[in-house]
């Protein structure tokens, strides 16, 4: 979330739902959906996109039914690194299947590399997309836009070792002696 807030600007108000200071996890499929009840009732042109990484999804995925089930225009993005934090690189997962015991060899916070949950929504009536580019990421969203009656899931996968990059804000870096 605090990266959400560094990188998705908001200059209107009463325009992003987000967890607050104390990184409650897996709030924004229902803030998404209750967010997208309101838009068809009162803002029926403006879309509803929920951002989150596959652990969050991983703590409401199903609420994905009720959206489908409501035809709630949803986007969903999923940000799909194959962990809580930082996944587990597919080479990895594969010596660890080879070595015998999961249980025992992968560590607690690795996901199942490369979960589609885009299949999901497909199976609730929805569309899903799987993107590992920023031009596949891309003509996904350009696509989900054009479905207006169904909601949609933008499996994104990204690099599981990747480290954030250093933020580096001008006030907070720079010596004003």
């Amino acid at each position: 979330m605090d990266i959400g807030r560094t990188m998705l600007l908001n200059q209107l108000p009463r325009h992003r739902l987000d967890a607050g200071t104390f990184g409650t996890m897996g709030v924004g499929l229902g803030f998404a959906l209750a967010a997208a009840v309101y838009c068809r009732d009162y803002h029926p042109n403006k879309r509803v996109v929920c951002v989150q990484g596959d652990s969050a999804f991983g703590f409401s995925g199903m609420e994905i039914e009720t959206i489908a089930r409501y035809r709630l225009p949803v986007i969903i993005i999923i940000f799909n690194n194959n962990g809580i934090g930082f996944g587990i690189q597919d080479e990895m997962w594969e010596m660890a299947e080879k070595s015998g015991d999961l249980l025992l060899t992968i560590p607690p916070t690795s996901l199942q590399p490369n979960t589609r949950y885009d299949k999901l929504m497909e199976a609730f009536g929805g569309k899903g997309y799987f993107a590992h580019t920023s031009e596949e990421l891309r003509a996904s969203l350009e696509d989900a836009l054009k479905h207006t009656k169904v909601p949609s899931i933008i499996n994104v996968m990204i690099d599981p070792g990747a480290r954030r990059k250093t933020q580096e804000f001008f006030w907070l870096t720079k010596s004003n002696l």
